[in-house]
């Protein structure tokens, strides 16, 4: 599972900063902003190194930081994973 990359949900008062910065490293491969530009998913190949990005960032720009959350990290997501589904239709 450690190549699957995870999806984190942070909320916080500059989501575009954030995002500028988030692809100063590597693991990031995905960054959007919620619709409500109060938040932001970001994915991620390496959680750890994610989040110690994200503490660096924090502590230079003094953003305020709602709340971080992963997205997909459940029994659901791990399932969907394991059986390669797109999320198509059922029967």
């Amino acid at each position: 599972m450690e190549e699957h990359p995870m999806q984190i949900m942070i909320r916080c008062d500059n989501p575009g900063l954030f995002a500028s910065r988030a692809f100063s490293t590597d693991s990031v491969v995905e960054v959007q902003l919620h619709q409500d530009k109060r938040g932001l998913f970001v994915r991620t190949r390496d959680a750890d190194s994610f989040y110690l990005m994200l503490n660096k960032i924090v502590l230079e720009s003094g953003m305020q930081v709602e709340s971080i959350s992963p997205v997909d990290d459940d029994l659901n997501a791990v399932y969907q994973y394991l059986i390669g589904s797109n999320g198509g239709g059922q029967s």
